[in-house]
C-alpha cells in the first residue's frame, strides 16, 4: 500500500503518492538549483511552483491527489529545468548563460497592465481620500448637533428652573416641571422624566458617538454595549408609552357646560373689564405654557388658571356671548361633573362686559383639563374696547398689538381701529 503526503504549493494544499514526490522532489530542487544564483531566481521558482500547483488543479477541498503520472504530464507540460534557457551553459563557464524570459515585461500587453494597475492604486487613494473627508465632514456635524441637542433636552429635562433655562423657554414655557405635576400623577413626575431621559438622550449620544467615529476613524469594539443600550432605549421607551397611556386615559372623554346670553341689539360699543384680578392672587408656584396660566398651591389649596377669550364676528346682525366650561375624565358623566364644578363669574351689563381673569378649582381638585372659554360674537362695525388697566394678554386673548386698546369688527374680523 502506498504512503501518501501532504505538500504545499504556491500556498496550496495537495495530497501526492510517495512515488510521485520523489519525482517531484527532484524537478524542483533542479528548477532551485538552476535559478538561484540569478537576479530574480526566488521571484522565478514561485512564479514556477504557481504554474504547477495550476497544472495539479490546486485549490480543491480536499486536497487534489496527485499521482506519478500527473507529475510526468506536468514535466511534459513545463519542460525540464535546462528548458528554461536559450542553450545550456559551457563547461568552463557556467556564471555566463542567460534565462529563457517567461514573459516579455516590455511588451504592450505588461504595460497596459502596469499602467492599469497604477491608476487604479491612484483612483483608489483619491477616492479613500474623497470619503475620508466627507466623514470627517459629517462626523463633525453630528458630533455638534447630537451633543448641543444632548445639552439642551438634559437641561430642559433635568434643570427647568435653572435661570438660563427659563429666560430660553419664556413666555412659552415657565417651570414644566409643575405642568407636568398638574397634567399627570405628581407621583409620576419623576419616572417619566428618567424615561424620558433615557428614551430622547440616547439615541443623541449615539448619534454624538457616530460623529467622533466618523472624525477619528474608531472601529467598532463595544458591540455589546451598543446592544445593551439598544435594549435599555426599547425598554424605556415601551415602559414610557405604558406609563403616559395609563396617566392620559383620564383626559379620553371631554364634555362642555354653556353659558350663553344673546346681546339684542348690540351696542355700538362693547367695553371688557376684568372682575378678579391674577395680580391680587396668592399662590407658591406658577406655571405657564403659551400663554396659558395656572397657579399652584395658593392658601385654601386651590388650583387655578387663566381663561380663554375670543372676539369674532358674526354674518348677521346677532351677538351673544357664550362661557363654556370644559372638563376630561374617563367617561362623559363624571367630565360633566367635573366642567360644573369649575368656578367662574362673569356679567354683561349695559355696553360692558365682566369678566374675571382666572377660573378656580375646588380645593384638592385635580386640573383634569378644565379650562373656561369666552366667545363674544359681535356684528360688522362694533367696536370693542378694554377698560384702562385690563390686558388681552391675562384672557390668553390674541391680537397683534395688545397695547392697541381699540378694535372694531370688519369683514368678520377683528382689527384694530387705525387699520
Amino acid at each position: 500500500m502506498k504512503r501518501t503526503l501532504d505538500i504545499n504549493i504556491a500556498g496550496q494544499l495537495f495530497r501526492i503518492d510517495e512515488d510521485a514526490w520523489e519525482i517531484l522532489k527532484n524537478y524542483l530542487d533542479h528548477v532551485s538549483a538552476r535559478f538561484k544564483t540569478e537576479q530574480g531566481g526566488d521571484e522565478t521558482v514561485q512564479d514556477i511552483e504557481a504554474r504547477i500547483a495550476e497544472i495539479f488543479g490546486g485549490g480543491n477541498e480536499p486536497p487534489t491527489l496527485v499521482s506519478k503520472e500527473m507529475v510526468t504530464d506536468m514535466i511534459n507540460i513545463m519542460g525540464a529545468p535546462e528548458e528554461f534557457y536559450d542553450a545550456a551553459p559551457p563547461a568552463n563557464d557556467r556564471k555566463h548563460y542567460t534565462r529563457k524570459s517567461m514573459y516579455d515585461p516590455n511588451s504592450l500587453s505588461a504595460r497596459f497592465g502596469r499602467a492599469l494597475s497604477a491608476f487604479f492604486r491612484a483612483f483608489g487613494r483619491l477616492m479613500s481620500a474623497i470619503i475620508r473627508v466627507f466623514a470627517v465632514i459629517f462626523g463633525a456635524i453630528f458630533t455638534l448637533t447630537g451633543f448641543l441637542l444632548f445639552f439642551t433636552f438634559a437641561m430642559l429635562l433635568f434643570f427647568s428652573n435653572a435661570p438660563f433655562i427659563t429666560s430660553v423657554m419664556e413666555p412659552e414655557i415657565i417651570n414644566s416641571h409643575s405642568l407636568l405635576g398638574i397634567v399627570l400623577n405628581s407621583n409620576m413626575v419623576w419616572p417619566v422624566l428618567i424615561l424620558a431621559a433615557l428614551t430622547i438622550l440616547i439615541p443623541l449620544g449615539a448619534l454624538t458617538w457616530l460623529g467622533v467615529k466618523l472624525i477619528f476613524n474608531i472601529r467598532e469594539r463595544f458591540r455589546l454595549l451598543g446592544i445593551i443600550t439598544f435594549l435599555v432605549w426599547i425598554a424605556s421607551l415601551c415602559a414610557l408609552g405604558v406609563f403616559l397611556g395609563l396617566q392620559l386615559s383620564v383626559y379620553a372623554e371631554r364634555e362642555t357646560v354653556e353659558q350663553r346670553i344673546s346681546l339684542n341689539p348690540a351696542p355700538e360699543t362693547i367695553w371688557i373689564t376684568s372682575m378678579k384680578k391674577q395680580a391680587d392672587l396668592v399662590y407658591g408656584k406658577s406655571a405657564s405654557v403659551d400663554g396659558y396660566r395656572i397657579f399652584l398651591n395658593s392658601p385654601d389649596d386651590r388650583l387655578r388658571a387663566s381663561v380663554d377669550l375670543n372676539i369674532y364676528g358674526t354674518e348677521d346682525s346677532t351677538s351673544s356671548v357664550s362661557v363654556e366650561r370644559m372638563a376630561s375624565s374617563n367617561n362623559d358623566s363624571e367630565a360633566r361633573a367635573y366642567a360644573r364644578k369649575i368656578d367662574y363669574n362673569w356679567k354683561f351689563s349695559g355696553d360692558t362686559l365682566y369678566l374675571d381673569e382666572y377660573f378656580s378649582l375646588p380645593a384638592g381638585e385635580r386640573w383634569n383639563g378644565s379650562m373656561v372659554d369666552i366667545d363674544l360674537g359681535l356684528p360688522e362695525g362694533t367696536e370693542v374696547r378694554m377698560v384702562p388697566g385690563t390686558s388681552p394678554d391675562l384672557f390668553h386673548f390674541r391680537v397683534r398689538n395688545p397695547d392697541a386698546g381699540a378694535w372694531r369688527i370688519r369683514e368678520g374680523y377683528l382689527r384694530e381701529l387705525n387699520e
